[in-house]
């Protein structure tokens, strides 16, 4: 099997720096503080408006539990890689 060369490495590389990148901007909630902060207005929600929060948290909590599960396959693979070439 042909190993991938330098410029590949740099390709993953770049990838994974911007994804942790992402991740980190992500993981400071200042949306989701922002939202905290919106919700006690007074009058803010009907019960429609209820349904449709709880939904999209909901699903925003599951996508964020199968990224965390994505990348732990993910380095698990990585992890066998490495051990077959050496």
């Amino acid at each position: 099997m042909d190993s991938c060369g330098p410029e590949h490495i740099e390709v993953l590389d770049k990838k994974i720096n911007a994804l942790g990148d992402a991740l980190a901007h992500l993981g400071q909630g200042t949306s989701l503080k922002e939202l905290l902060r919106i919700i006690r207005f007074p009058g803010y929600t009907t019960p429609a408006e209820f349904a449709f929060s709880v939904a999209m948290l909901d699903s925003m909590a599951l996508q964020t539990r199968m990224l965390e599960q994505m990348g732990d396959h993910l380095l698990s693979a990585a992890k066998q890689v490495g051990r077959e070439q050496r």
